[in-house]
């Protein structure tokens, strides 16, 4: 890492979507001195919901600001642009943008439109009061290869995935917000001094103190805390699969590899990143569920075997025990709301685990070429997930 530490003095780090998965895990990375203590001079994260560092569980730091009340949306850049020199101190330092915002909508169009509008004003905005950006770094996923289009993935035997793959055929690549994103990163850097790139993880493994509404560590862990502490310590859990989706390979990514990477990416030379896409993931070995589970029950005390046709999904298992998970929440103080909507939402259901029949590892060379060599053991990926979900009182 020698090639980037000691060349941050003055530089200035934002963080959009702070208080999700990817940006909660920048700040923590960039709060905890990595690549360096001297990287940054200043580190701005920006949400939508008002809250603490202390609640945020990020390491006290004269050098974090936390900003609310920034109307991505307002379409008005004046008004952004005042909000921006009134709100965030030595904006005009801005150097490094990492960028996590996302919002949901029903309607893919609508999502498309949405989130395009959020980045690009983001960046404006910033290009505006900051003549000393230098990068832009843009979170994707996984959905870059169409892996959500189930029985219509377009790179079935085409593993492991590369960067350099084309995109999904046209009737679904309009509906995808990844890609307007990318195509308007392309489009304002034109003519710039700044650079950007894309970073695409796969299944994320983490959390944020908050809670998420998609994140598989946080509903694995609740629904494997609750089995340990009804069924008893060394009880058998079943995978909650099936027997195809327990042998496919695939790659986890770790929220904080994934920091990791988007931090080191945005320090290297500009012909290495500008306008690449970047795979990252916590190791160059793709592992399967049947390797996978086993170690995730042993984190609570269980036994991980195969799928049991016999046995109850884990949102079924909880809906049936919720009495009984209530007393315990009360118990144990922990948060019964955000418990209660982690195991009522689509992450909870689990879909990857039934309906992504085909192998999904990724390849790792562009990031390695890059000299990103960083891994993590699927053991302590999700150990250190779900020390944090337990941290933050959102399971047992």
């Amino acid at each position: 890492m020698a090639n980037i530490e000691h060349q941050g003095n003055g530089k200035h780090a934002v963080v959009f979507g702070c208080s999700g998965i990817n940006g909660w895990a920048l700040v923590n990375q960039l709060l905890s001195g990595y690549p360096s203590t001297e990287s940054f001079s200043k580190v701005t994260a920006i949400a939508n919901r008002p809250f603490t560092a202390e609640e945020a569980r990020w390491p006290q730091d004269d050098r974090l600001q936390i900003i609310t009340g920034i109307d991505l949306l307002s379409k008005n850049d004046t008004v952004l642009v005042k909000a921006l020199i009134e709100k965030v101190d030595s904006v005009e330092t801005v150097s490094h943008v990492y960028y996590a915002a996302y919002r949901a909508s029903d309607t893919p169009a609508e999502e498309c439109l949405v989130n395009k509008e959020m980045l690009r004003a983001a960046v404006q905005g910033l290009e505006a009061t900051s003549s000393k950006l230098e990068f832009v770094t843009l979170i994707t996923g996984t959905k870059a290869y169409g892996v959500y289009l189930l029985d219509k993935f377009p790179f079935r035997g085409q593993t492991p995935l590369k960067e350099d793959l084309p995109r999904v055929p046209a009737e679904y690549a309009k509906d995808l917000f990844y890609y307007h994103e990318v195509d308007l990163l392309q489009e304002l850097s034109i003519g710039k001094a700044w650079s950007w790139c894309e970073v695409r993880p796969d299944v994320i493994v983490g959390v944020a103190p908050f809670g998420n509404a998609n994140c598989m560590a946080q509903t694995m862990g609740i629904y494997l805390g609750l089995y340990r502490a009804l069924e008893g310590e060394s009880a058998r859990v079943p995978f909650p699969g099936n027997e195809t989706t327990w042998r496919l390979l695939s790659t986890d990514s770790n929220q904080d590899i994934i920091a990791r990477f988007c931090i080191y990416a945005s320090f290297q030379d500009r012909e290495k990143v500008h306008a690449r896409a970047f795979n990252i993931a916590d190791s160059a070995t793709p592992v399967s569920w049947s390797q996978r589970w086993p170690a995730l029950a042993k984190y609570f005390g269980l036994e991980g075997s195969g799928p049991d046709d016999s046995s109850l999904h884990p949102t079924v298992y909880v809906e049936r025990n919720w009495e009984k998970f209530q007393a315990l929440c009360r118990e144990a103080n922990l948060q019964e709301e955000i418990i209660y909507k982690s195991m009522h939402n689509t992450g909870s259901r689990m879909g990857s685990l039934r309906l992504m029949d085909f192998d999904r590892p990724f390849d790792l060379g562009r990031a390695r070429a890059l000299g990103f060599t960083e891994e993590m053991s699927t053991e302590c990926s999700w150990y250190t997930a779900f020390d944090r979900v337990r941290e933050a009182k959102i399971m047992l």
